[in-house]
């Protein structure tokens, strides 16, 4: 892959502009203060967009202004490397750690944050590539898609080839597994509409559900089904049927709010233990536990290390 930039802290503004010229136009701004550090290596192969993104925190938005009348619209994957992402578009947001990957639509608003350094690579292409129910396609954009297991695993081994083959653009081999991951991402696809499908929107409003109480510590399995007037089983199936176990998706979107508030400026001069109970975990002691676990670093540390100081 050929290299297309490399930003430095003082050119931020440059950096908006070289991946608006690599994708689609879009908005960034810094999440830090300080020195910022970014590059992009990008490749056409066929019809498909590929690129490897190295950078500092920052924030990228599509907004509604930026997105044109006759925009014919093309579809984005994008595959974490390092690092965990946060992608928003039409109220859904997933998080995604190393090995997840997400589809998203560039006719559509959308954004990405990364509140840390990170590296990704993003996969652009025409809608119609992916072959792909016209109504299928609300149910899946910012949808988080397993790269560990599964079809899942065969989509993010086929991108990493890609990514390490100089000669991908010019080489019918490469257009092969150009190919190849548009199929087998087809298929991935295939298999996370069919159980939502069936679902309907339940498990969507039971996640909605559980978004609106994280401040509520006595929240869990039974107050949900009860609110939800469904029974505990059935609540569990449908969790479990999406890879999360519903208390497991509880802890994780409490330590993500408390993660992303300790890397707020703005909420520097509340107490960690403050940041813990607004999102339903009240013991101190039991949440720096949880958060060094899943995060490596206790809460003090983390927000030493983003903060200062």
């Amino acid at each position: 892959m050929s290299a297309v930039a490399a930003v430095q802290a003082n050119h931020f503004e440059a950096w908006q502009q070289v991946i608006s010229n690599a994708f689609v136009p879009l908005q960034a701004s810094a999440t830090r203060q300080g020195r910022f550090r970014a590059r992009i290596r990008s490749n056409h192969i066929g019809a498909m967009h590929l690129s490897e993104i190295s950078a500092a925190p920052h924030r990228v938005s599509r907004t509604s202004k930026l997105i044109r009348s006759g925009d014919a619209g093309q579809l984005k994957v994008s595959l974490q490397v390092r690092g965990n992402a946060v992608v928003c578009q039409d109220g859904r947001e997933t998080v995604l750690a190393p090995g997840d990957f997400a589809l998203y639509d560039t006719g559509r608003p959308y954004s990405l944050s990364f509140d840390e350094s990170f590296r990704a690579v993003v996969l652009m292409f025409p809608r119609e590539l992916l072959r792909l129910r016209p109504h299928d396609l609300a149910d899946l954009r910012a949808r988080r898609f397993d790269g560990h297991r599964g079809t899942g695993r065969l989509v993010r081994s086929l991108v990493q080839e890609l990514c390490v083959r100089e000669d991908a653009a010019g080489s019918r081999s490469g257009l092969l597994i150009c190919d190849a991951v548009l199929d087998v991402l087809s298929a991935a696809v295939e298999e996370g509409v069919e159980p939502a499908v069936l679902r309907g929107d339940l498990l969507g409003r039971l996640r909605s559900f559980v978004e609106q109480h994280l401040s509520d510590p006595e929240l869990g399995p039974e107050t949900i089904a009860a609110e939800n007037h469904i029974s505990v089983r059935y609540l569990h199936k449908l969790f479990s049927a999406d890879g999360v176990p519903v208390s497991g998706w509880i802890r994780a979107r409490r330590l993500e709010r408390c993660r992303r508030d300790l890397a707020d400026p703005e909420l520097a001069e509340l107490p960690v233990s403050a940041i813990a109970g607004r999102w339903g975990l009240p013991n101190a002691a039991h949440f720096s536990k949880l958060f060094k676990a899943t995060f490596g670093l206790s809460p003090r540390e983390y927000r030493s290390a983003h903060l200062g100081g």
